[in-house]
């Protein structure tokens, strides 16, 4: 009777945590679709308009910096409660004053920065919380979920956000702030999850913090190698998603097509992070981050070369597709390999690498298209990662894959945290 107590504990926190998260993603995204259309409506210019989603990046990337060591330092579902009830109280405000109609130029800023930050915040926290929220052989499956948490409230946001803007303007951030309040409420059934170690080891929140995360990647081959393909892999994904987008509109393609051919982006990242958990179970060892590269690789040159109006939809979708399971079994190893007292920052580092290679591709995507064109373009980015695929097959970092176990931490010797898991 204990065990089972335990494990429907531990089942249910994950599904706390998830159902607060997937609300916070749906806000989120309605936000950055929402935000700049509000900008243009209220200046008429598309640069300004711009800026807005800039702002927002901006503060996810540097707030991604210290996240980590806040994570680690603070009590993880404290970080939680205070970043929601913060985007509670601005969504909140931001509501009203659309509503009153005084809505400013400095206020759509300060939503985007506020955002920004408290999104990275809840991403550095959360992340860190599932393996103390899951049963060891659970953690995969759970990380795989948290992906298909993450498109569906893309999918569920942007959606939305057109629909409630064509409401009423303020009607967006009216269901946002009830969103941020209910994930708020849900929060508050979690345990409490406080740092583990002495207090003297926890980290400060800032660059100090930051360096650890850095310094442990750099000590595990594993995750220095991982990294690096997630990091090329999201850069080299945004460049052809810009390559694609943009040589479509200049071709003369009806803009709902390219909405739809974007969507199905988020259908093919939702679908494949569903079928993660099993995809995981049939590909053993590294197999799941070599067969998502080489079909990365080949679905790249199949939009280079194929004919077809919807055909780069399609095989972005394929390529969405696949990528969670890489994702999912990267992410998996790199949890267990990482100490509880050390996770925050690695999660941290992990993000803001892999997220400033998708932030700077659409600049380089630019370039590309403006030199080389579409089609040199395309198979220029296939060959380099076709290097990038090839590399990593011979590596020796990913042909001895390490067993998942809990490491020592580089810091002083701490005792080993009691989670609230299912035990195995």
């Amino acid at each position: 009777m204990r065990h089972r107590t335990r494990k429907s504990g531990g089942a249910r926190g994950f599904t706390l945590l998830w159902v607060s998260s997937a609300l916070g993603e749906a806000s989120y995204s309605t936000s950055l679709i929402v935000l700049p259309l509000l900008v243009l409506a209220l200046t008429g210019s598309p640069s300004q308009a711009g800026v807005i989603g800039f702002v927002d990046a901006t503060a996810l990337l540097l707030a991604g910096l210290p996240a980590g060591a806040v994570a680690d330092r603070y009590d993880r579902r404290s970080v939680l409660l205070w970043c929601q009830g913060t985007l509670v109280a601005v969504f909140g405000a931001f509501a009203a004053l659309l509503w009153a109609g005084a809505v400013s130029l400095p206020a759509l800023v300060g939503l985007a920065l506020v955002n920004g930050a408290a999104t990275a915040l809840m991403t550095a926290a959360g992340e860190a919380m599932i393996p103390s929220l899951v049963a060891e052989e659970r953690l995969s499956d759970a990380v795989a979920m948290n992906a298909a948490r993450t498109y569906a409230g893309q999918l569920a946001g942007t959606s939305a956000g057109g629909f409630l803007l064509a409401v009423k303007n303020a009607f967006p951030f009216v269901v946002g702030c009830l969103a941020h309040l209910t994930g708020l409420v849900l929060l508050l059934f979690l345990k409490r999850r406080p740092p583990t170690g002495p207090t003297a080891d926890r980290p400060a929140a800032g660059g100090r913090g930051l360096l650890e995360g850095i310094r442990w990647i750099l000590r595990h081959p594993f995750l220095r190698v991982g990294l690096v393909c997630a990091t090329a892999t999201n850069f080299f994904f945004g460049v052809i998603y810009f390559i694609v987008i943009a040589s479509a509109q200049t071709s003369g393609m009806h803009t709902g097509l390219i909405g739809a051919m974007a969507g199905l982006l988020g259908v093919g990242g939702l679908l494949g992070a569903l079928a993660a958990p099993l995809l995981q179970r049939v590909l053993t060892g590294a197999w799941p981050i070599h067969v998502v590269l080489w079909a990365f690789v080949v679905l790249t040159a199949g939009i280079a070369v194929l004919p077809g109006g919807w055909t780069p939809g399609v095989l972005l979708g394929a390529v969405a597709f696949a990528a969670p399971t890489a994702n999912a079994y990267f992410t998996t190893h790199q949890l267990r390999l990482t100490p509880d007292s050390h996770r925050g920052r690695v999660m941290s580092v992990a993000a803001v690498a892999s997220g400033g290679g998708g932030a700077v591709a659409p600049l380089a995507g630019g370039v590309v298209l403006d030199l080389a064109g579409r089609f040199a373009g395309l198979l220029g980015c296939t060959a380099v990662m076709a290097v990038v695929a090839l590399l990593t097959l011979l590596s020796p970092a990913l042909r001895d894959v390490p067993q998942p176990r809990q490491p020592e931490a580089p810091t002083a010797a701490e005792p080993a945290p009691e989670p609230d898991r299912a035990p195995a």
